[in-house]
């Protein structure tokens, strides 16, 4: 098997990411808050190479209902989407996807290239899929995932996204918030 170097979009992103999950100790003692210009402050402070035009974001989270698909976002030949169901018809037993497409033939996800405007699914999130013996999940439970390594993808003419996704269901009603079915977002850079 052959290892290829990581971009430098993807070691951004990882530290995007570490910042994320890991830092966050850091950035509340700092009165640090991850918005938008601020990470692209970091990124330009720290590494002169990757421009504050190269970050892509959904905007935060989208929140979706039962049968309801919707666009996330685009970066540059990309397009990221998410659609809501429910497959059993149980209450609280939704599933949400975490989709891309392009514009041009392009390799998805690390799979071999297909043609323009096929969908491919990145992640799809349930109670019933991430149940464990140890962390057991019922219908209704609130439940996330971030990823913990990029998607990436990679168009013929050679450009290049990778993205950080969250996506989950059963987003609870807490502080005021209204409680929602679905949601999922991204954020990462184009290269």
């Amino acid at each position: 098997m052959k290892l290829r170097r990581p971009s430098p979009s993807l070691v951004i992103s990882g530290l995007a990411l570490f910042i994320a999950l890991g830092g966050g100790g850091y950035a509340l003692a700092a009165s640090w808050t991850p918005t938008q210009h601020n990470v692209q402050q970091l990124i330009s402070q720290s590494n002169s190479f990757v421009q504050s035009k190269h970050f892509v974001s959904s905007g935060g989270e989208h929140f979706l209902k039962i049968g309801q698909t919707v666009k996330l976002g685009t970066a540059g030949h990309f397009t990221f989407s998410s659609s809501c169901a429910n497959p059993t018809g149980v209450t609280g037993a939704q599933q949400v996807t975490f989709d891309v497409t392009a514009n041009i033939a392009a390799g998805l996800d690390g799979n071999p290239p297909v043609s323009k405007g096929h969908l491919q699914n990145i992640h799809t999130n349930s109670d019933a899929l991430d149940s464990t013996t140890t962390t057991p999940l019922n219908a209704g439970d609130f439940d996330q995932v971030g990823s913990a390594s990029s998607s990436t993808e990679i168009a013929k003419d050679g450009q290049e996204v990778d993205v950080f996704y969250n996506d989950g269901v059963n987003w609870p009603s807490v502080n005021g918030s209204k409680p929602h079915q679905c949601f999922a977002g991204f954020t990462g850079f184009l290269g």
